[in-house]
C-alpha cells in the first residue's frame, strides 16, 4: 500500500507505503544483513532512498520525510518512541485561546553556513509556503494561520504577499494569529514544513530545493545535487545546537524502483533500510534480531461516496464492512505486517486505539442482516484503489469476501494512477468503495479525524458532512487542556465511525532493517529511522 502522506493529498497527490512502500513514509536506510558497507573506524553509513525523497527539500516541499528531519529542525519534535512533544528551536509556544499565540526562540541556533535562525527566518518560510504563486506543495498547511485566504484566493488577483496572522515581534518572538482555534498548534509545527528559511532562499526558491542550506543536523556536502542524482552526500554539522549526530556522514542512494532498495541492503550497498510487505518478511526470517519494528501513524480503509445515493444508507456501509475479514487479509496478505484496525487511528497517536466502532469487526451473520436491513443492493458494484500490488491483491480479497459473505455477485475493482483516482474523488466521479491510506501529519488522533471527517478537508473524500462531529472536533480544537482536545477529539471519531462514511481496515506496520555493525535505530514517529540518532560500531 503506498503511503499518503496528509500535505501530499493537499497538493493532489504523492505515493508509497504497504506493498512497496513509496510515499511520505517509505524511507529505505539500510544495512547489509551480513557484510556492512561501513568499516572498523568508519563512521559513515549509507542509505536507500526513493526519488521524491530527493526532488525538493524546501520546507514548504518537504515530506517530513527522515530525510527532510536530518537536514530541518522545526520549532518543535514529537519523539519517535515515546509520543512526547518536545521544544526543539522553540523555548516557548503560549497561548491564552488556542488562536492567538506567542512562539519563543532559544537563542544559539545557526543554519549550516552560519547565520542565525531567527524569528524572521521562521516567517520567511511560512510566508514563502502560504504564498500561491511560488505553488510549494505544503501550501495548504499554511491555511491554519490568519491572513492565508487573502494569499490564496479563488480567482483574481493575490490580495496580500505575507500572513496577516505572522508577525515578527523581536529576533526571537514570533506573534501568531490562527483562523480558528487549534489547540494542537505546537504538535502542527513539529513538521518540517514549518521549519526555518535562510534570508537569501526565496530568491530562487528552485534551485533551493536541491541546495538547501539547513539548520538541522545534517548538512549537505557541496552545496547540493542536481535531480536525477543517485548519490547524495551529507555530513555532520558541528555548529548544530540540538544533539549533535552520532556518525560523521551518511551517504544517500537514490532509487527510481525501491523494490531494488533489499537487493542492495542484502548486497552491502546500503547500511539501513526502511521495509515493508513481501520485503519486511524475508528481513525477518532472514536477520530476525536486527529488525526494529515501525507502526506507521496511518490507517488503510474503505471509503463510501456518500456522493452517490446507492451509499447513502449507513446499514449498507455496515454491511459491507462488517463482511470483510480483516485478520485473514492481514495474515494471508500482508504476511502479518498490519494489525487489524478496530479503529480509526493505530495505539502510537494520543487518542488511537480501541475505539466504538461496531460495523469495524468481522461478522457475516450482522453483515447480511444489515444488508437486508438497507433494502439490498441491485446491480454491479466497483471499487476502486491506486495502481499498487499490495493494494489490488487486498481490493481482489475484498471482493471476493463481498460475494461470499453478503452474496454480491457482480463486484469487480480497478486501480487508477494515484493522481486520477484523486482527481476522480475530488469531482466526485468515483461511484463505488475505494480502498485508502491515511497517514497523520502529527500524532494526534485529532490530526486524522479532522483530516477525514471535517466538511472540506482534503483527505474528505466521501463527502461526509455531520455537525454534531464537527461541533466536537472544534471543542476538540478550542479546549484549554490536552486530555480535553484527546476525549473531545475521541468522541468525534466514535461518532464519525457510527455513521462509518469510512471502514477502517488496518494499521500498516513496517520495519527498519539493519546490520549488525549499526546501533541506535529508531524510528522517527512518521516511519523512518531518525538518522542522527545512528551510531556505527
Amino acid at each position: 500500500m503506498t503511503a499518503i502522506p496528509a500535505s501530499s493529498v493537499r497538493r493532489r497527490v504523492t505515493a508509497g507505503l504497504t506493498g512497496g512502500l513509496a510515499a511520505v513514509t517509505l524511507l529505505a536506510l539500510a544495512a547489509c544483513a551480513g557484510n556492512s558497507s561501513a568499516t572498523d573506524g568508519d563512521q559513515s553509513f549509507a542509505v536507500g532512498i526513493p526519488t521524491f525523497f530527493a526532488q525538493n527539500l524546501t520546507p514548504g516541499s518537504s515530506g517530513s520525510s527522515y530525510v527532510d528531519y536530518a537536514i530541518w529542525s522545526p520549532l518543535t519534535r514529537v519523539d519517535g518512541q515515546s509520543g512526547k512533544l518536545e521544544m526543539l528551536v522553540a523555548d516557548s509556544i503560549e497561548s491564552g485561546d488556542n488562536v492567538h499565540w506567542t512562539v519563543k526562540l532559544k537563542s544559539g541556533w545557526t543554519f549550516h553556513d552560519g547565520s542565525p535562525v531567527t524569528a524572521q527566518s521562521f516567517a520567511d518560510s511560512w510566508n514563502a509556503t502560504a504564498l500561491g504563486a511560488n505553488a510549494l506543495t505544503g501550501n495548504a498547511s499554511l491555511a491554519i494561520f490568519d491572513g492565508y485566504a487573502a494569499m490564496n484566493p479563488p480567482k483574481g488577483k493575490t490580495a496580500a504577499k505575507t500572513l496577516s496572522g505572522v508577525k515578527v515581534v523581536d529576533k526571537s518572538t514570533l506573534n501568531v494569529t490562527l483562523a480558528k482555534p487549534n489547540a494542537l498548534l505546537p504538535y502542527i509545527l513539529s513538521s518540517t514544513t514549518f521549519a526555518p528559511l535562510p534570508a537569501d532562499a526565496t530568491k530562487d526558491l528552485k534551485k533551493f530545493g536541491t541546495h538547501p542550506i539547513g539548520d538541522g543536523p545534517f548538512k549537505v556536502k557541496d552545496g547540493g545535487w542536481e535531480n536525477g542524482a543517485q548519490d547524495i552526500k551529507l555530513e555532520r554539522y558541528d555548529g548544530y545546537a540540538g544533539q549533535k549526530a552520532v556518525a560523521s556522514d551518511v551517504d544517500l542512494h537514490v532509487y527510481e524502483q525501491t523494490g531494488a532498495i533489499y537487493t542492495d541492503f542484502q548486497a552491502g550497498t546500503i547500511d539501513l533500510a526502511l521495509l515493508d510487505g513481501a520485503d519486511l518478511s524475508k528481513a525477518k526470517k532472514d536477520t530476525p534480531d536486527q529488525v526494529v519494528d515501525v507502526q506507521y501513524p496511518a490507517v488503510v480503509y474503505l471509503s463510501f461516496p456518500l456522493y452517490d445515493s446507492r451509499f447513502a444508507n449507513p446499514q449498507l456501509r455496515k454491511a459491507i464492512s462488517m463482511a470483510i475479514d480483516r485478520e485473514a487479509i492481514v495474515k494471508s496478505l500482508l504476511s502479518g505486517n498490519a494489525k487489524a484496525a478496530t479503529g480509526l487511528a493505530p495505539p502510537t497517536l494520543t487518542g488511537g486505539g480501541e475505539a466504538k466502532c461496531d460495523g469495524c469487526t468481522f461478522d457475516p451473520q450482522q453483515a447480511k442482516a444489515a444488508l437486508q436491513a438497507a433494502g439490498g443492493w441491485n446491480g454491479p458494484m466497483t471499487l476502486y484503489t491506486y495502481q499498487d500490488p499490495t493494494n489490488e491483491k487486498v481490493l481482489q480479497a475484498i471482493a471476493n469476501q463481498l460475494r461470499t459473505n453478503l452474496g454480491l455477485e457482480k463486484v469487480t475493482f480497478e486501480a487508477q494512477p494515484i493522481a486520477q483516482l484523486y482527481e476522480g474523488l475530488a469531482g466526485k466521479s468515483i461511484k463505488g468503495p475505494s480502498l485508502l491510506y491515511s497517514g497523520a501529519p502529527y500524532p494526534h488522533i485529532y490530526a486524522m479525524a479532522d483530516q477525514m471527517f471535517s466538511a472540506g478537508a482534503p483527505l474528505n473524500v466521501t463527502g461526509y458532512d455531520s455537525k454534531p462531529v464537527g461541533a466536537l472536533l472544534a471543542q476538540a480544537a478550542s479546549s484549554k487542556d490536552a486530555d480535553s482536545t484527546t476525549n473531545f477529539a475521541r468522541q468525534a471519531t466514535d461518532q464519525a465511525l457510527a455513521d462509518l462514511p469510512v471502514a477502517p481496515l488496518y494499521w500498516p506496520v513496517g520495519g527498519l532493517v539493519h546490520s549488525e555493525k549499526l546501533s541506535g535505530v529508531v524510528p522517527e514517529v512518521l516511519g523512518g529511522a531518525r538518522l542522527s540518532a545512528v551510531k556505527v560500531g
